[in-house]
């Protein structure tokens, strides 16, 4: 991670937090705009079937060592297992999960659609889900920002893209980055799936989340097939 609905999809319903800027909504505005991308929403094309519920994707008490010794639980989910810091909030929903972390008002979401033959691109996800979380109001500043276009992530190359916008959390505004990124596996058959990484974190805390968080949580995907 370098720096430099359709009306058919179900969506989650809203969880009650103490504080009033939901980790979630961002999550739900990204798992919104991959259901256009795969509906064929925004972008016009056939896209893939709807999400499905996923059977045994609960998290585990296993721990794991990410490279730099950093400590993490394990999550097995539906095609895919990845740690998470032990002292995140991890909310699995179907075939996605997210897991949060409200001290730092810090969210990591991967969402698992199926795309069979790989009719709807990682490109064309990451760039239509950006638009449309920029158009949905929530943040104010909304704009790209320059990022390698992509990154290896469970050993293979994902689309990588990412922005910047303002929130309001606690009463006060804080600016926040968001980065997506996508990748279909396999790459192109009747089985193939895309799974999407939604990343929102605070400017501010962006380069300690990094080392202590995000970088780990990456590092530790897998594919389980």
């Amino acid at each position: 991670m370098s720096r430099s609905t359709c009306s058919a999809c179900r969506r989650r319903p809203l969880r009650c937090y103490a504080w009033p800027f939901p980790p979630h909504l961002l999550g739900l505005l990204f798992l919104l705009a991959l259901s256009l991308v795969a509906c064929g929403g925004e972008s016009g094309g056939t896209g893939a079937s709807r999400p499905t519920a996923s059977v045994g994707a609960s998290p585990t008490a296993s721990l794991i060592t990410a490279p730099g010794g950093v400590q993490l639980k394990l999550y097995r989910g539906d095609g895919f297992s990845i740690g998470y810091p032990p002292d995140w909030r991890v909310s699995p929903a179907g075939s996605s999960v997210e897991f949060s972390h409200e001290a730092d008002s810090a969210t990591v979401s991967v969402q698992v659609v199926p795309n069979p033959n790989a009719i709807t691109s990682p490109e064309e996800t990451v760039t239509v889900s950006l638009d449309t979380i920029g158009k949905s109001g929530l943040y104010k500043n909304f704009k790209k920002i320059a990022l390698e276009p992509t990154a290896s992530v469970g050993g293979e190359t994902w689309q990588q893209q990412g922005a910047t916008g303002d929130v309001q959390i606690l009463g006060q505004q804080v600016s926040m980055e968001i980065i997506l990124l996508a990748a279909n596996h396999p790459a192109h058959s009747s089985q193939t799936r895309l799974f999407s990484i939604y990343i929102a974190v605070p400017v501010a805390r962006y380069q300690q989340l990094s080392a202590s968080a995000l970088k780990p949580m990456l590092q530790s995907f897998r594919f389980l097939s």
